[in-house]
């Protein structure tokens, strides 16, 4: 959220460059994937504390010319954890990567560290008979012959490496990279997220192939134009599961890079189906490669809310239930099934009206936006689309599923036959008690019909009159995001060049654009929540100013001053309404 970014906005005006940390990009380790059972390695003290001592110094900066990559970095970072989780060297290198991209430098070569690492592999593979050293003398030898494959060590470790392969122990580092830090010199851009390939395992099971080899579902993404505004669509989301001879168990992938947020709710999506077929493996084939791909697969895609659709495509590969085509869902989801609030609902509603889905489900923590869609724009959308809250996967799957249950079918019939009728005879008949009864008699058989229950009270005369407070946020966001962030770089601009004089001489469609967000502001202040009153007119301080321009006589660095000030009155209101507990409940935070 834009507003999430103001208080840092505000407080990056006052940096000066020096304090910045350096752009560069850090995937921290997963120190919690499962690859080897520490308890079980076995290592004398001495020996331990070798390989630890070499692993963390492959994570540190040699020197400016001889950097070691953030991959091996974190990889030799994920070792040295599992190894010894309470080592001070070790936090110290994890702690300053994740603070700024870049640790102290070390006296040492890779050659010399190489030869210890050469050290701590025959001394794990010494111990042939435990499984655990020897998958651990795997991991070393990969990052030893990484950091330095032509040093006097690599043919003693290529050798060991071969002989761990042949039986059968591999270093496999799929899913061993967290989401990646971006650490921006400039405070005022939003930071671009770092796209790549994302792949997951799950261990196979005792079943010869998946109950189906495709499905598919519509999901509902959102994506922010150039002007702040959010569009939304609906984008089918489809999975292919094909049997590969190089894959062990079975491996899940995307058409496409994405961003770390999508990665990350994909993990989340494969632990819920370990869990949900534990207890039934002969439905979990082995050797499989399944890639999720997407309708427009070169628009960039990032965030969690694709998780739900994720979940209910790959499950029904395991399940063989078909999809109905006229779904469409939105939502992050936890390993334990349960759908969580996601952003952009009111645009992804919009979106799905206009790609013709008839039937959507969106997290229950999101029902109050879609009052906000209701008082913004009408009816229409909620007599073309049947809306219904989820709150679990199980919740979704009975909505998806293409061969739903007959007393779905039939009250999905019933809504269709109110919508149509109010159609025809125009919104006030929404007050007509036969409406009212039908629609009732649609929400006693499902609760979580939303459209149902939000014409209900629209008809009852009970429908909200003034924004959520997410709502109000989100539109003012939507509305100022473009003004602030042209604002945000001039700021920029003026502390790497105070003596410039221009940085304030905003162009014309910077100023057309504040423009706009006054006008835009000024119709949205009828429907706000009371309690943003005070930040509404703030945001709206910044946005006239911006359009107005430098008053007569006024020097291009004291309209800055000017621009400053107001800016940092947006950051001091947003201040106070994060410390008030009634506004986080009411966001959800």
């Amino acid at each position: 959220m834009w507003s999430k970014r103001i208080l840092g906005l505000v407080v990056g005006a006052g940096l000066g460059l020096g304090s910045l940390a350096r752009a560069d990009s850090y995937r921290p380790p997963d120190l919690e994937k499962e690859i080897f059972d520490v308890d079980k390695v076995e290592l004398d003290r001495f020996d331990r504390s070798g390989a630890v001592s070499s692993l963390v110094s492959v994570a540190r900066d040699f020197d400016s010319e001889d950097e070691v990559d953030f991959e091996l970095r974190s990889h030799a970072l994920a070792i040295a954890h599992r190894l010894d989780k309470d080592n001070d060297r070790l936090a110290d290198v994890l702690a300053q990567l994740k603070e700024n991209g870049q640790t102290l430098s070390e006296s040492a070569d890779r050659s010399r560290v190489s030869r210890r690492l050469a050290s701590a592999v025959r001394a794990l593979m010494r111990k042939q008979d435990n499984e655990a050293n020897q998958i651990c003398a795997a991991y070393i030898a990969d990052i030893a012959l990484r950091l330095d494959p032509d040093g006097s060590s690599s043919e003693r470790l290529e050798e060991a490496r071969d002989k761990l392969e042949e039986a059968g122990h591999k270093a496999k580092w799929t899913g061993m990279l967290g989401s990646p830090i971006r650490h921006s010199l400039n405070p005022w851009e939003q930071e671009q997220a770092v796209f790549e390939k994302k792949e997951v395992e799950m261990p196979g099971g005792k079943g010869d192939r998946f109950a189906q080899p495709q499905s598919r579902v519509n999901g509902l993404v959102v994506r922010q134009l150039g002007n702040g505004s959010l569009a939304g669509s609906a984008s089918m989301v489809n999975a292919t599961a094909l049997r590969e001879e190089d894959v062990d168990d079975l491996l899940f992938t995307f058409n496409q890079d994405v961003g770390p947020m999508m990665g990350g709710c994909l993990e989340e999506v494969i632990k819920f189906l370990r869990i949900r077929y534990d207890s039934d493996p002969d439905k979990i084939p082995t050797g499989y490669k399944i890639e999720l791909g997407f309708q427009d697969k070169y628009v960039p895609k990032d965030g969690p809310s694709a998780a739900t659709a994720f979940t209910l495509v790959l499950d029904s590969l395991f399940s063989g239930v078909e999809l109905d085509d006229d779904f469409a869902c939105t939502g992050d989801m936890t390993a334990d099934g349960m759908v969580q609030r996601i952003g952009g609902a009111a645009a992804k509603i919009r979106g799905a009206t206009k790609r013709g889905c008839r039937i959507v489900g969106i997290p229950e923590d999101n029902a109050g936006e879609i009052g906000d869609v209701l008082l913004l724009d009408g009816i229409d959308q909620l007599l073309d689309i049947q809306i219904f809250t989820l709150k679990d996967y199980d919740e979704a799957l009975e909505i998806a599923r293409a061969d739903k249950p007959e007393e779905i079918v039939e009250t999905l019939g019933l809504f269709r036959q109110v919508a149509d009728a109010v159609k025809d005879a125009g919104p006030d008949s929404l007050g007509k008690s036969a409406v009212q009864t039908r629609l009732e008699a649609v929400m006693k058989r499902m609760p979580n019909h939303l459209s149902a229950r939000l014409l209900l009270e629209k008809g009852q005369g009970k429908a909200p009159e003034v924004l959520t407070v997410q709502g109000t946020m989100s539109q003012i966001e939507i509305t100022t995001s473009g003004t602030l962030r042209n604002l945000g770089r001039a700021i920029f601009t003026s502390k790497i060049d105070p003596d410039g004089g221009d940085a304030f001489d905003f162009d014309k469609e910077t100023v057309s654009d504040a423009e706009a967000a006054v006008d835009e502001l000024d119709k949205l202040a009828r429907a706000i929540d009371p309690r943003l009153k005070d930040y509404h007119a703030a945001v709206t301080a910044v946005c006239k100013a911006v359009a107005g321009g430098p008053g007569d006589g006024e020097s291009g660095k004291d309209f800055g001053a000017r621009l400053g000030g107001k800016l940092e009155t947006v950051g001091n209101t947003y201040r106070k309404l994060m410390e008030d507990p009634e506004i986080l409940e009411d966001m959800g935070l």
